[in-house]
């Protein structure tokens, strides 16, 4: 098994829903970060949204991309009041 291909991050509720929020994830990025967050391996992602596991990684990396650019603004137990 390829541990960084698997590696889980672990959010919070409060995380997730800010991600979703915020992000901007079209319908297929936020598919795969629900199943991520459910800890459901690529390979098992790709079946289930009946993609290759190459559109998965593609898709893996445009929605990491996002996070990384919307975490600036993410502050724990304030994000979700402060507009």
């Amino acid at each position: 098994m390829d541990l960084k291909r698997n590696f889980y991050k672990e959010f919070i509720k409060e995380e997730i829903d800010f991600y979703l929020r915020e992000a901007n994830f079209d319908e297929r990025e936020r598919s795969l970060f629900l199943y991520r967050n459910s800890k459901i391996p690529l390979e098992e992602v790709a079946e289930k949204m009946n993609c290759s596991v190459s559109t998965i990684n593609r898709i893996n990396r445009t929605m990491k991309t996002k996070i990384i650019k919307t975490a600036p603004k993410y502050y724990r137990g304030i994000s979700e009041n402060w507009k």
